[in-house]
């Protein structure tokens, strides 16, 4: 009985050794590349390139952005610092008499990134005019003359102002398995 067994291993063992058939190679598994996204709503940071001026600026005007702060998504870079992007002027109407002061309504448009636009809403930024409305009320009461001739402040928004907006919608990220 012996025999018999040491025979059925031998048997196993030259089978074990023998070459695979052809069309039967060995399956090798590779990591696939994980699949997340930035959420809509998630801020972007970034600097506007050109000075802007509500008496010079016209609503439709376009004007430079470029991201100061990378997006990020679990440590992985998504889109780098320094993306360019645009804005437009969505209103803007120059300083009049009797105090009222200039108006500039801004629209931060997309980034750019490997070739894609990514939308971009909801623009806001620290710096503004400064209204002089309050000085031209205090003034009618003494000299309602005076008032009348007094200029509102336009509102200038110089290169390099900061501002932040929103995702539209959700940004796809591919990380490689392994690494960034």
């Amino acid at each position: 009985m012996v025999r018999i067994g040491l025979w059925a291993v031998a048997f196993l063992g030259l089978g074990l050794s023998m070459p695979a058939q052809a069309g039967t190679e060995p399956v090798v598994t590779r990591p696939e590349p994980a699949t997340s996204s930035v959420p809509a709503g998630t801020y972007v940071d970034f600097e506007i390139l050109d000075p802007l001026n509500s008496k010079l600026s016209k609503p439709g005007d376009r004007f430079r952005i470029r991201t100061t702060v990378p997006v990020v998504l679990n440590g992985a870079i998504v889109v780098p610092e320094g993306a360019p992007g645009e804005g437009e002027v969505i209103h803007a109407a120059r300083a009049r008499a009797a105090g009222k002061a200039g108006e500039l309504i801004l629209a931060a448009r997309f980034i750019e990134h490997q070739g894609q636009r990514i939308a971009l809403r909801s623009f806001r930024f620290a710096q503004a005019g400064t209204s002089r409305t309050d000085e031209a009320a205090w003034l009618s009461l003494i000299a309602v003359p005076v008032a009348l001739f007094m200029a509102g402040g336009d509102v200038d928004v110089p290169a390099g102002t900061r501002g932040q907006a929103k995702l539209v919608a959700d940004l796809p990220f591919v990380s490689s398995p392994g690494g960034n």
